[in-house]
């Protein structure tokens, strides 16, 4: 009898144990399956609908389309605006993901040290994250105004030229970097100061206590513990560069001309102004395309041992 109860309970037992385990193997699964599924539903259902319109001449006022297949992307390629509007994107992109993180670290950096003021930059950098896109763009929209604007006051202040930064075309997409830095600068600060944060004082000091100077500290000794947040710092700003509009639209509208028209800017213009659904469509999976690229390329380029961790 005595066995036979110790029978039943290594066989409870073991169910018990059975099910916990696969409660305790499945249990993210069981829990993340409704957001998946959410955001499965927003990102793939926009890109399907993206790519069958980008084969039709969806017009939207009409609510008429016809299948004309590749049309779209043949004209697209020999759109002689395309390598200026294409120029425009790689410029932004570039210059923004590399301005903003070079000088976004050397800010954390400031902002780890000891000097009498970093609590105070601190919580100014805060100001530029907290501040609608919309109210950035119309600051900066008054600060690049020929006549009353603050910058051509200095300029004319140190007898300089008042130059025209929102109309002339060689001074407009420099004119959208410096606005879009002021907010970039300060989410890469911020991220990359929880980087240095990170670092084991410890290391540090071994390395001075081995000779190292300040900039052997910080190449040797603090790069490398933070390049898993630099990545990620990199990787998010290269992605809110591909998506910069609102700045864009307020500064410039993409003029003149389409001196300062990035591909997402060109994408709105097609699509809404002047009726093309189709073809912007087919503007829209080049971009997406692009955006792809550059992530895996990020990604391919990237130490192994930063992916893993």
């Amino acid at each position: 009898m005595m066995m036979q109860t110790s029978a039943v309970n290594q066989t409870s037992i073991r169910k018990r144990y059975s099910l916990s385990h696969i409660i305790d193997k499945y249990f993210l699964v069981f829990v993340s399956w409704p957001s998946m599924l959410i955001m499965l539903a927003v990102t793939a259902i926009p890109f399907i609908i993206t790519i069958i319109l980008s084969f039709t001449n969806y017009d939207l006022i009409l609510e008429d389309w016809k299948f004309i297949g590749f049309n779209n992307f043949r004209e697209l390629v020999k759109d002689p605006q395309l390598p200026k509007i294409l120029s425009n994107t790689a410029y932004l992109v570039i210059g923004s993901t590399v301005l903003t993180t070079v000088f976004g670290l050397g800010l954390a950096v400031l902002m780890n040290s000891t000097v009498r003021g970093t609590r105070t930059i601190r919580s100014m950098y805060m100001l530029p994250i907290m501040t609608a896109p919309i109210v950035v763009a119309f600051t900066w929209r008054a600060m690049f105004n020929n006549d009353a604007g603050w910058i051509n006051w200095i300029l004319g202040l140190l007898h300089l030229p008042k130059p025209l930064w929102l109309g002339d075309p060689h001074l407009a997409m420099p004119a959208i970097l410096i606005s879009d830095m002021w907010t970039g600068v300060a989410f890469q600060a911020i991220l990359l100061l929880a980087g240095l944060m990170s670092v084991p004082i410890e290391l540090k000091q071994a390395a001075t206590t081995d000779g190292a100077t300040s900039w052997q500290v910080f190449w040797h000794v603090t790069l490398p513990h933070i390049r898993p947040v630099l990545f990620v710092a990199i990787l998010l700003r290269l992605i809110e560069a591909f998506r910069k509009f609102e700045g864009i639209q307020i500064l410039t509208t993409g003029g003149p001309g389409i001196a300062s028209t990035p591909l997402n800017l060109a994408i709105y213009d097609t699509g809404l102004y002047y009726d093309r659904v189709g073809y912007a469509a087919s503007m829209g999976v080049l971009l997406i395309v692009i955006i792809a690229i550059s992530v895996g390329l990020l990604f391919r380029f990237s130490p192994r041992q930063e992916l893993g961790k």
